[in-house]
């Protein structure tokens, strides 16, 4: 491979056949003849030339160099797949705006998260198991100081539903056939009451066997860092669904 990689290590550095054979005190044509193979070069030579480019002199005689390789670059990032710096790490299903409908048909028919294609969200520091990520795309939990913002993720660990009645004041992701909601879940009689923060959005009753999925939130991730700018935004769209509310029930 020594004629070979002296051409592209001519290349790589922009020298014609005479600066790099002047380089290392040689003629052209010996040069021409070492890059075309039809002679081998001296045992100091290859030394010379390695120890210049710092090129092992095994690589330089018997391996074809790349240009990452001459430029310096790390081939295990440019050139060879490496393992996903998420290996070990068990990844969070997250539903998004963009795939919330499907996971609503298909957790309707699978009851089981295993079984749906959704993305997923990976954290060092958080098992992935028997959790669900959701990203808030709406406002109905944006009242009070610590409101919920849209693009803000929360994350629950699963309840199994033998044990729905055991959940009580705590905010919840809950499934049923036609959504998913966040709301904060209390109980009524054997009704489950799903409670909005938001003044301006009415709370949802269901029936306990309504719900087909169950997580109690116990991570937030906010989007944005809280600023007197984003309370002021927050109480200006609250006050904006309030209205709409309100018209809404007007014109009934």
């Amino acid at each position: 491979m020594f004629g070979k990689n002296l051409k592209k290590i001519r290349s790589v550095h922009g020298m014609s056949q005479q600066e790099f054979a002047e380089l290392f005190d040689l003629k052209r044509a010996t040069l021409g003849a070492y890059e075309e193979d039809r002679s081998n070069p001296k045992l100091e030579t290859v030394v010379k030339i390695a120890k210049h480019f710092s090129i092992g002199i095994e690589d330089l005689l018997t391996k074809e160099l790349t240009v990452n390789r001459l430029l310096r670059f790390n081939e295990a990032i440019t050139v060879v797949p490496g393992e996903p710096q998420t290996k070990g790490i068990e990844g969070i299903a997250c539903i998004t705006e963009n795939n919330k409908e499907d996971f609503i048909k298909q957790y309707s028919i699978a009851n089981n998260i295993s079984n749906i294609q959704l993305s997923h969200v990976y954290l060092p520091h958080v098992n992935g198991a028997h959790k669900l990520a959701l990203v808030i795309n709406d406002l109905t939990m944006s009242g009070g100081a610590n409101g919920y913002l849209p693009k803000d993720m929360v994350i629950g660990t699963q309840v199994p539903l033998n044990e729905i009645e055991k959940v009580n004041g705590e905010l919840v992701l809950a499934v049923t056939a036609k959504d998913i909601f966040f709301r904060k879940m209390s109980y009524q009689g054997d009704k489950a009451v799903l409670k909005a923060n938001h003044p301006g959005v009415e709370p949802i009753v269901l029936n306990t066997s309504e719900i087909l999925g169950l997580w109690v939130v116990i991570h937030l991730f906010r989007y944005t860092l809280p600023t007197n700018d984003n309370e002021l935004e927050q109480r200006l769209s609250q006050l904006e669904n309030t209205i709409a509310s309100l018209r809404q029930k007007s014109s009934w």
